[in-house]
């Protein structure tokens, strides 16, 4: 179990982008909540590292069987945000299948009964350990990572894992860094749109497996190991004071855009007034393709998302407003990972995205844009969820929302929410209602107190429209 959450989640990182923030911080939620942080470092202590290699190593054709079956889901933009939402469920509690795990493995190896590191680590509260005396920040870190893999090409991962590891050691024996902490032992480094690519793990930091540092935190630790998915790892660390990091020279690597990746930005970022975004004469189409999608209580639901296509050759791939009323240009600069470069194969599409990836395209469908001023009739719904009653738990979550359309120009609907569990039923509704116009592929929503809202829309039948951004169906 512990492998194959290793797995999902160097996997999703690798293969979307996008998620990676969201997964890499559902599996460090998941490390915390099932106390696994040393895990591998004491079933190492108990089993012997060649006997735990071997075990590993045993592992591959699970491994492989668990990759096909993620690749069944659907894209990785699709099935990655689902596998994280899973991390939390009793799929992955190891601690409710294996209570007696502690005991298990027995005391950590070279502790004292004070808890902290004996004459084995490399530094202790009192004394912090640098190499050089110098301090690198997390960004410093991930761009000499990302800068030592680039040129590297086609190397497998183990050898990308080890040319980082190599390179980090060649800092020095111990190393400091800084960055920022959320009650973890993960350290990064972000701002408002991207975050490091490659995060600082720290096993024994502050020495305190209950309540680690919050904020910003500068610590000292052993180089243990690189993932080219995920990041760095440091061993036997201590959370060094601010005087004692005032000590350290801050280290003048540069920081490069490969070191980065970029994050979601709420949708709010991108609205601006009606005629100042895209054109009708710039769209090629909107274009569905198959994907899969989590439903209530968990169950994996198969999804038709759309992407919009433009005649410049680009495509995005989360349309949420109206075209007229999307900021692309500023989208283009704030989230690139959502845009591609496309080129015809047939009838589907071969798609360059901004991380790097290559992705076939198959259509399965073109919603259409409506005239100006079409009439609707009808009342439409979309459901989504969560929860884990599909592996036979007793958690169901449910959320959507749903439109009445009338001929006379009018409309009404709301949103809806609700969670529930053997112990607890909670949920919440919103309506509203007013006046709708339709035009291209957007549809202007007038609330009767005032307020308007410019979503994206096409219909590609009379049992299937896409509203900002999401497909409803009738609601019989």
């Amino acid at each position: 179990m512990y492998v194959s959450v290793n797995y999902l989640r160097d996997s999703c990182v690798k293969r979307d982008p996008a998620s990676a923030a969201k997964v890499t911080q559902a599996y460090g939620a998941w490390v915390g909540a099932q106390q696994l942080g040393d895990f591998e470092t004491r079933l190492g202590q108990k089993l012997g590292k060649e006997t735990l290699l071997r075990w590993r190593q045993g592992l591959g054709n699970d491994l492989n069987g668990l990759d096909a079956a993620l690749q069944k889901l659907g894209p990785p933009s699709q099935s990655c945000p689902a596998i994280a939402t899973l991390f939390s469920s009793d799929t992955f509690n190891v601690r409710k299948k294996v209570p007696n795990l502690t005991a298990l493995l027995g005391p950590v190896g070279g502790k004292n009964s004070a808890g902290t590191t004996g004459t084995t680590g490399v530094a202790t509260q009192n004394q912090p350990a640098s190499a050089g005396g110098v301090v690198y920040s997390v960004a410093q870190l991930s761009s000499l990572m990302a800068q030592t893999l680039a040129p590297l090409g086609k190397a497998t991962g183990r050898e990308q894992d080890a040319a980082g590891l190599k390179k980090l050691k060649s800092l020095g024996p111990v190393i400091a860094v800084s960055g920022t902490t959320q009650r973890s032992r993960s350290i990064t480094q972000e701002d408002d749109r991207r975050t490091v690519r490659f995060d600082v793990y720290c096993y024994d930091m502050a020495n305190d497996a209950d309540n680690p540092p919050k904020g910003q935190v500068t610590v000292a630790g052993r180089v243990r190991e690189f993932d080219h998915v995920t990041g760095i790892t440091l061993e036997d660390c201590v959370v060094l004071s601010a005087a004692q990091g005032a000590q350290l020279k801050k280290s003048t690597v540069t920081v490069v855009d490969a070191g980065w990746q970029f994050k979601a930005q709420p949708a709010e970022k991108f609205l601006v007034a009606a005629g100042q975004g895209l054109k009708d004469s710039d769209i090629l189409g909107a274009y569905m393709e198959q994907s899969t999608g989590i439903g209530v209580g968990g169950m994996v639901l198969i999804t038709y998302p759309i992407s919009l296509f433009l005649k410049d050759g680009t495509v995005y791939n989360d349309p949420y407003w109206a075209p007229s009323s999307f900021n692309y240009k500023l989208s283009r600069q704030l989230e690139p990972q959502k845009w591609g470069q496309w080129t015809r194969q047939g009838q589907n599409f071969v798609i360059r995205w901004g991380n790097g990836e290559t992705q076939t395209f198959e259509v399965k469908g073109s919603p259409k844009p409506l005239a100006a001023g079409t009439k609707l009739s009808g009342a439409f719904q979309t459901i989504s969820g969560g929860g884990n009653t599909a592996l036979s738990g007793d958690v169901v979550v449910a959320g959507g929302s749903n439109y009445t359309f009338r001929p006379d120009g009018t409309f009404s609907g709301g949103r809806f929410g609700s969670v529930s569990s053997s112990t607890v039923t909670a949920g919440s509704t919103g309506k509203t209602g007013g006046t709708y116009v339709v035009s291209g592929y957007g549809v202007t929503l007038k609330g009767t107190g005032g307020q308007e809202q410019r979503l994206f829309f096409a219909r590609y039948d009379q049992d299937l429209l896409y509203i900002g951004g999401s497909s409803y169906t009738p609601d019989r």
